[in-house]
């Protein structure tokens, strides 16, 4: 390992990179169930006697789940270019800065999403068809934003794990030892 945690060795890079690729590829399916069941919800306000102030928020958590399946997308496409370009140049830069911008938006896709899931189900008293759909399309659509959305294409892996902590904790020892 060099670089702060980077390798350059193309058989670690390229298994990270399929390692990555498989999660933002559950995240895609995830933000699909997210919008299939958003589509239910909108489904249930033209049946029954719900109000139909929930349709602009349910609405928005279509759009959401929509967004973020677009950023699963852009990040599956970004990791199999870089498992490609990795395979053959492992110092090279593959869409690092555009996938990590991807990443930081899905926050507030995610955020939007949440709160116009709960506005939906407010709006209808937090019973019924509406509420139930509503709810349930913000479990798949935070798991597509935390499974997909925020592997952003890096040579180090992701920088929350434990073993990334225990490499750099590792390596800290490691300095300090030499230092002495």
């Amino acid at each position: 390992m060099a670089n702060g945690g980077r390798t350059n060795d193309p058989d670690l890079l390229v298994a990270g990179a399929q390692r990555s690729a498989m999660l933002v590829a559950v995240g895609s399916v995830l933000a699909t169930a997210s919008v299939i069941l958003a589509l239910l919800a909108l489904n249930a306000t033209t049946s029954g006697v719900t109000s139909t102030t929930a349709v602009p928020w349910i609405i928005a958590l279509l759009v959401c789940g929509a967004l973020i399946g677009v950023c699963c997308v852009v990040q599956q496409r970004l990791w199999l270019r870089a498992w490609n370009v990795w395979r053959v140049d492992p110092s090279a830069s593959v869409g690092e800065r555009f996938s990590w911008v991807v990443h930081v938006v899905s926050y507030p896709v995610v955020v939007a999403g949440i709160f116009a899931g709960i506005a939906a189900s407010h709006d209808v008293g937090f019973a019924g068809a509406v509420a139930n759909w509503s709810t349930l399309a913000l479990v798949p659509l935070i798991g597509a934003q935390v499974v997909g959305a925020v592997q952003h294409v890096r040579k180090d892996g992701p920088p929350g794990t434990i073993p990334t902590h225990v490499r750099r904790l590792a390596a800290r020892i490691e300095r300090s030892r030499h230092e002495d």
